[in-house]
């Protein structure tokens, strides 16, 4: 219950404090999705400032990825006892990670505030999904949930966009400022408009799931990053790999012994769930590889500034757009399955025709690849959520999107460290296979640490050697690239086949029908 008093929602009228806390919890959770990968476009830029290796680059991105999806279940249940409080205490712990990020001059200072701001995710993104339809009249609530999580969503793919443009017209260090000053502002508008709901049963929270799944994800993270340089016959890469993997087995086996309703096993048993939960763990480990490679190819390769990388960007965004009308009108005519299908044939589709991607393609070349994925995943993302919820009891929702994006996060810091794993071992050995004869040891093994230190180092070369060195990193990083596209590519169509045959039909009900 409330506690009685004089309340700060209460100052505002009703239809105002609704909309005001709605737009704060919308634009909490598409900053946090934009967060994922909004440092994508700035990659290069960090490699050369800060001196991050391609690996070191790869962790970036992790450390921000990994806390969230560790904690994002334990955050649930605390949220019982208090949602709004958790609520704008990870608002706050997001801002004042970014503000840290403010001052980063090395990327283990960077790699640090980027873990903060994934702690801070984790205590905002649950909890304000859960608020926001409390703030919409009951005819409204599934609207404003839905918002609420098309706002998280939508920052994804935006994130390069945003990225590029901050990055040509103010530096990297804009991408944090703007960060602070929203997240603020949002977390002034939640005081004034969020009411703090009446709690029901106080959950308890599983520290050791929380230490397996951290610890377990952490170590698979590591192990596969590593295994690019050290190799898998170092004798750290294979135990840790090995130990990563048996604390994951073991925090799935005590998730589906307890009896926490946050690991409810009968989720589990329903395909439908279980089913939706995988294609969007796997829609967002290939979504962000490909926001890991394609801003580097276009600024590395095909010479673009960050400007005109993020514009270049876009065709995915229209493809998105367009995909998601069609994808829900298809769902709605057909069913949730086979929407899903076809969407994944999509992706298979638009990683292959990157596959064929080279050196020397035109940009509308790589526009179409861009339609064909940002398609797929108008057809994929939105309808796995559906189906996700869909045939849920309210009561079991927040669960189960606790659950969905927890999958995400782990999917979303393994697909860098794994897919990001096959760019980097494949961009080290072609660079150091084919260099030409007569290039210095030593400056082949800096150009390995990444295709933008390679740029660097060649300016510091005679022009002829300089030339031939820039021209060997870029055909190593786009074979690189299409090699772990053409994987996406297999591994997306196999999942298109294990829906055909093991998930079952879904009809979408049609607008306004009981």
């Amino acid at each position: 219950m409330r506690t009685p008093g004089v309340d700060i929602t209460d100052l505002l009228p009703t239809p105002t404090r609704r909309w005001l806390g709605l737009v704060c919890l919308t634009t909490a959770l598409l900053i946090i999705g934009l967060d994922v990968t909004v440092l994508t476009i700035a990659l290069p830029t960090l490699a050369t400032t800060v001196g991050a290796s391609t690996a070191e680059l790869q962790w970036i991105t992790n450390a921000f990825t990994l806390p969230f999806a560790a904690l994002l279940l334990p955050s649930t249940a605390l949220g019982t006892r208090g949602r709004k409080q958790l609520l704008m205490a990870g608002v706050a712990l997001f801002a004042a990670g970014s503000a840290i990020a403010l001052q980063a001059d090395s990327s283990a200072d960077l790699i640090a505030s980027r873990a903060l701001m994934g702690v801070g995710a984790a205590a905002t993104v649950p909890h304000a999904l859960s608020l926001a339809p409390s703030l919409a009249s009951p005819a409204d609530r599934e609207g404003a949930a839905t918002l609420a999580s098309a706002g998280f969503a939508l920052g994804l793919p935006l994130g390069p966009v945003v990225g590029g443009c901050l990055l040509a017209a103010f530096g990297w260090h804009a991408i944090f400022v703007v960060n602070v000053v929203v997240m603020l502002a949002a977390l002034a508008g939640i005081a004034l408009a969020v009411h703090e709901p009446g709690q029901g049963r106080v959950e308890p929270v599983d520290a050791v799931s929380t230490v397996l799944v951290l610890t377990g994800t952490a170590a698979l993270a590591y192990a596969v990053t590593e295994a690019t340089t050290r190799g898998w016959a170092h004798p750290v890469t294979l135990p840790v790999f090995l130990a990563g993997a048996a604390l994951l087995s073991a925090m799935v086996i005590r998730l589906i012994r307890t009896h926490s309703p946050l690991a409810d096993a009968a989720l589990w048993r329903d395909p439908r769930f279980t089913w939706a939960i995988c294609t969007l763990s796997l829609i967002t480990l290939i979504l962000l590889a490909l926001l890991f490679m394609l801003p580097q190819y276009l600024q590395q390769v095909q010479g673009y500034d960050a400007w005109a990388t993020g514009l270049r960007l876009m065709p995915m965004m229209a493809g998105l757009a367009l995909g998601t009308v069609a994808g829900k009108r298809l769902a709605t005519v057909v069913d949730v399955k086979w929407t899903l299908v076809l969407g994944m044939l999509l992706w298979s589709v638009g990683l292959l025709w990157i596959g064929q991607l080279s050196h020397g393609s035109s940009y509308p070349v790589a526009a179409g690849a861009l339609v064909t994925t940002g398609l797929a995943l108008g057809f994929t993302l939105p309808t796995a959520l559906h189906a996700l919820t869909g045939s849920l009891p309210p009561e079991k929702a927040v669960t189960a999107h606790a659950l969905a994006n927890t999958c995400r996060q782990i999917a979303a810091a393994l697909g860098f460290a794994v897919m990001g794993g096959v760019l980097n071992a494949t961009y080290r050995r072609e660079l150091r296979e084919d260099a030409p004869v007569g290039l210095a040891d030593g400056v082949v093994d800096e150009a390995r640490q990444s295709i933008a230190v390679a740029a660097e180092a060649a300016a510091a070369l005679p022009a002829r050697e300089g030339e031939a060195l820039v021209t060997l990193a870029q055909h190593a990083f786009v074979t690189g690239m299409t090699t772990t596209a053409r994987i996406g590519a297999f591994v997306t169509a196999l999942l298109a086949v294990l829906l055909m045959v093991c998930m079952p039909t879904i009809r979408r009900e049609k607008p306004g029908a009981s």
